[in-house]
């Protein structure tokens, strides 16, 4: 190891028994990991389709010897749980979503738990250690686990709520919240006066789904949020992005696809709650594409990755401060809601887009950048604006 000094990494293996170790091993001795670019990951899944899914398949098999693979150390807190200790209802939403014909608390299903890890076998009996997944009470393993809600109404109010449920569920208890709350609303930006949904849930599940997933877990005192006002959601995960990853990456929707807890994503992806091996970025981008809406935004504020969607049109326009939102014109407003939408752009674009001549376009952008709001990057016709 002592003249490698950096690594390049195709894919991660979907094996749960060897997942990330290999990257672990690496990164504690020293060796600086790079995961290859994310459509060069695409291509590696696609040639070698047949070889994942095999592997896919070992993570579930239940015939075979149980292996040791533990959610997370912090999870054996709990020496005296007991197999009641799990939520039946919890347990069944898994079998539903994953299609596992094993009954909940059968032989095989217990045993196919153990092969996850998410059992572990002391004496001859079966002890949970999958309690932020099926727990009842997780909080009792773990004081950071679940959610923490909040609506800021746009009368002034506020409303909270805790989501202590078992992991598996909680995406599912976000939304009927949420949907109870927020009817339906009149959408002005429309051709035509038409009523849409309160929030884009499909985009608002993916995203509590990704937090609670890919959470550093190791930071004790701080859970998962969800804060939704008149104009933005915004789901607050603890921890950086999960290394190699850069943020960089996600603000760009190019981070490369990797799991920090594999095990978790493992059990939410064979329930169709998240992307396979990625971050599930290309859904929430594509989604507010077609939704109109402006393109989801990652931001870093200590010690949480914050990533905001935006409820309307001009969410991210009404989403600036009062301060911007004075300097800028007319014009400049409805262009830079159309920037936000698709996070970078040439002047020459967004002369076209907005009908505005070259000079117009690249005054609107020079002072979007005296703002803060987009930085520049390239030179010549690869010049581009990108909104920060």
């Amino acid at each position: 190891m002592a003249r490698i000094k950096e690594v390049w990494v195709g894919i991660q293996d979907p094996d749960l028994t060897v997942a990330r170790k290999g990257i672990g091993y690496l990164v504690r001795q020293g060796v600086t990991v790079h995961m290859f670019d994310r459509d060069l990951q695409e291509i590696i899944e696609k040639e070698n389709k047949e070889f994942l899914e095999q592997a896919t398949e070992r993570a579930v098999k239940i015939e075979e010897e149980p292996g040791k693979v533990a959610l997370s150390p912090l999870e054996n807190r709990l020496p005296t749980a007991e197999l009641g200790n799990f939520s039946d209802d919890a347990l069944e939403t898994y079998c539903q979503r994953a299609k596992i014909a094993d009954a909940v608390g059968s032989d095989t299903f217990n045993r196919r738990l153990l092969r996850q890890g998410l059992l572990k076998e002391e004496g001859g009996v079966l002890v949970p250690t999958g309690f932020l997944l099926f727990g009842r009470e997780p909080r009792t393993v773990m004081r950071q686990a679940g959610l923490f809600g909040l609506i800021h109404y746009p009368s002034g109010q506020s409303e909270r709520r805790e989501f202590d449920e078992p992991a598996v569920i909680i995406p599912d208890q976000v939304e009927k919240w949420l949907k109870d709350k927020l009817p339906n609303v009149f959408d002005r930006d429309q051709a035509h006066r038409q009523e849409r949904p309160a929030l884009p849930f499909e985009m608002v599940r993916e995203a509590v789904a990704n937090a609670l997933i890919h959470r550093d877990y190791s930071i004790d005192g701080a859970k998962c949020q969800i804060v939704v006002t008149e104009d933005t959601i915004a789901v607050r995960s603890p921890g950086e992005p999960p290394s190699p990853i850069t943020l960089k990456q996600l603000q760009d929707f190019s981070a490369p696809m990797l799991s920090r807890n594999p095990e978790l994503h493992f059990v939410f992806a064979r329930m169709g709650m998240a992307e396979e091996q990625g971050l599930g970025l290309a859904s929430l981008r594509d989604r507010a594409k077609e939704l109109g809406l402006p393109r989801p935004r990652y931001t870093w504020d200590e010690p949480y990755l914050v990533l905001t969607l935006y409820r309307s049109a001009d969410g991210a326009t009404k989403a600036l401060g009062e301060d911007t939102l004075k300097a800028l014109s007319k014009s400049e407003r409805k262009g830079w809601q159309w920037l936000a939408a698709r996070g970078k752009a040439k002047s020459g674009e967004y002369a076209k887009a907005m009908g505005v001549e070259a000079r117009t376009a690249r005054r609107h952008f020079g002072h979007f950048e005296a703002l803060g709001l987009v930085r520049k990057t390239g030179s010549g016709p690869s010049q581009r604006y990108e909104v920060t």
